[in-house]
């Protein structure tokens, strides 16, 4: 495997987890640690009672009997038009731990995240999911993540902000003081322009420092420092290539 190199002490590297803590504080949220997913920690938890299942009812997430599974499941399905391929567009909820024919039917609610270079920035989604088997649509999940949030006068200006956007909202660069950030695979992209073996050296080699591979973000300021620094390596890497006379 390539040993991947130590980010020169020279440049200032910010991480994808710098950059998502930033967009989730600046927002009022806390970044989770340790999930797979980029997601925040939860900021608010719904027991559905009779009033908001009939809310969510009302939005076309309705409730199912469920004999295949001896009544010991409660099934909430997102019964609205799809607009994209669904993984799932139903929420499970299991028996509450030593009660009787009662469910377990909390919705912790949650924003995921994601860097988009074409948003100039940091994208929300929304996350409303069970403790149990939650909903893999993205639009189902906004949706009942829409519907408790709106009965709720009490939610939080994120999830308010959310609930009233498209599905999704931007956290920019600038908002979180990185106006110009870029990472370095895309400057390095730059700096090998159509030069193909350029490319190649970058994923056999250890020629170049900081390594492009890294997922490493530059502050503008920082970029040209970057590129003199890439030159000088492809410089003399090139010249130990030379077989003296």
């Amino acid at each position: 495997m390539r040993k991947m190199k130590a980010f020169p002490a020279d440049f200032i590297g910010i991480t994808r987890y710098d950059l998502l803590e930033k967009a989730a504080l600046y927002k009022g949220l806390k970044l989770h640690k340790g999930d797979s997913e980029s997601c925040s920690e939860p900021f608010k938890i719904y027991t559905l009672d009779q009033k908001l299942l009939a809310i969510l009812s009302e939005r076309g997430i309705k409730g199912q009997n469920r004999p295949d599974c001896k009544n010991e499941i409660f099934t909430l399905v997102d019964e609205n038009p799809q607009e994209e391929r669904v993984n799932t567009n139903y929420w499970n909820f299991d028996l509450l731990k030593g009660a009787n024919n009662g469910f377990d039917l909390r919705v912790i609610m949650r924003v995921k995240f994601k860097i988009s270079v074409r948003e100039r920035g940091i994208v929300f989604w929304p996350y409303a999911h069970g403790p149990f088997v939650s909903a893999g649509s993205q639009i189902s999940n906004f949706r009942m993540f829409k519907a408790l949030t709106e009965s709720d006068k009490d939610a939080p200006e994120v999830a308010k902000e959310l609930a009233k956007s498209n599905g999704s909202i931007v956290t920019t660069w600038t908002d979180i003081k990185h106006s110009g950030i870029r990472n370095l695979g895309d400057l390095f992209a730059e700096f090998a322009g159509a030069n193909e073996a350029i490319k190649q050296i970058s994923h056999v080699l250890e020629v170049f420092d900081p390594d492009p591979n890294q997922e490493f973000f530059i502050d503008e300021t920082n970029q040209p420092k970057i590129f003199k620094v890439w030159h000088k390596q492809l410089d003399d890497y090139c010249k130990s290539l030379i077989i003296p006379h």
